[in-house]
């Protein structure tokens, strides 16, 4: 007679096993179907952002048929606009710091000299020109710029490429919003009726985390930019578009996108001419980042997705090290999915119990005194 523990043990490792295999099935059609995977997914995403627009319509009493088109449309129409009227001017300032990228050694080590001269001031005498090499790193930059530029025309096709994807995930994305309610309660009436109400609330659990998480991240990466340029007004700076396009999408990568940001300004200020400002205007910079991302964002953050910021940031750096680029944009919002879950089913398996009221006999009934 075989050994029911023993059966147990196999039966377990049989089902581990298939897990395993069926898992790793999984990610290679994945893999093999990321393209139209991530314009499903990006135009899901966009129709949930822009969500309480339409919200908005249908309390004022505006048809959702009406206000779906109209937003779109809107929608488009800046997107275009963006296009035709940024790309010249951005074009153009990426050829002006490319011409001006072989001063940046000089500059470059001025710098360097002077700050120098401060740390040694304040007793710091290492040579800190021994931890650079920017004579080789700065020239290969600029023969990299000028390689770079003159392949624009050449990549012309990668972009219409881009355009397209664009166009077809914003006709996607405007189907889910105008008709992606009534799938979903097509779902929710196709599921078993024991489910319906947890399909439901799952439903509602991941519009609400994920477009939540979204919006707040694109709110703050257009303030964080509209910030950045109005300090490089300040202080006089050029190429203010093409580095307040480039900070506002660096800057909604989590955690490390506030100090990459600072590159971009800090490489005009030093193409500029303009050493001596460079301090000042990252100090500045620091103080907008400490406020919007260590004192507002977090907050924010962690009250739509229910995690603490230090759950927030764990989710962050453990969704980079599992999907890259991927998990650091879907981290949180993923693990404040899971918790909201995990949240829900510990509710349901809690009963709340009341004592049991004992009924008393009369003929033992006792008065007290007084």
């Amino acid at each position: 007679m075989p050994n029911p523990r023993l059966s147990n043990a196999v039966l377990w490792l049989g089902i581990i096993g298939i897990s395993f295999y069926l898992v790793e099935r999984f990610a290679v059609i994945t893999e093999l179907l990321a393209g139209p995977l991530l314009m499903f997914a990006f135009a899901w995403l966009i129709a949930i952002i822009i969500e309480p627009i339409f919200e908005w319509g249908a309390r004022a009493r505006i048809p959702r048929g009406f206000s779906v088109p109209v937003v779109y449309v809107l929608l488009l129409s800046l997107i275009a606009f963006g296009v035709i009227a940024i790309i010249p001017i951005v074009a153009t300032q990426i050829q002006g710091l490319i011409v001006a990228s072989p001063e940046l050694t000089a500059v470059f080590w001025s710098t360097l000299d002077d700050i120098q001269l401060q740390l040694s001031k304040v007793g710091v005498n290492s040579d800190i020109r021994t931890y650079f090499n920017a004579d080789t790193f700065l020239s290969q930059a600029g023969m990299v710029g000028r390689e770079a530029f003159s392949q624009t025309l050449g990549a012309a096709s990668s972009v219409a490429i881009v355009i397209f994807n664009l166009f077809i995930v914003l006709i996607l994305s405007f189907y889910m919003a105008f008709d992606g309610q009534k799938a979903f309660d097509k779902l929710i009436r196709l599921s078993p009726s024991a489910w319906r109400d947890e399909v439901q609330t799952f439903g509602n659990i991941i519009s609400n985390t994920f477009g939540g998480y979204m919006r707040v991240q694109i709110i703050s990466s257009l303030i964080y930019a509209l910030c950045n340029a109005v300090v490089m007004w300040i202080f006089g700076l050029n190429s203010i578009t093409l580095t307040t396009v480039i900070v506002s999408i660096i800057v909604m990568v989590p955690v490390v996108g506030g100090v990459i940001a600072l590159i971009p300004p800090i490489v005009v200020i030093l193409a500029s001419g303009a050493a001596g400002i460079l301090a000042p205007f990252v100090l500045v910079m620091l103080v907008i980042q400490q406020i919007l991302f260590s004192v507002i964002l977090p907050r924010m953050v962690g009250r739509i997705v229910g995690l603490h910021p230090l759950l927030v940031f764990a989710a962050l750096l453990i969704g980079a090290q599992v999907a890259g680029p991927y998990g650091i944009l879907f981290g949180t919002p993923l693990a404040g999915v899971a918790a909201s879950i995990a949240n829900y089913f510990y509710m349901r398996t809690q009963t709340i119990t009341e004592p049991i009221p004992v009924p008393t006999d009369s003929a033992e009934h006792v008065d007290l005194p007084g």
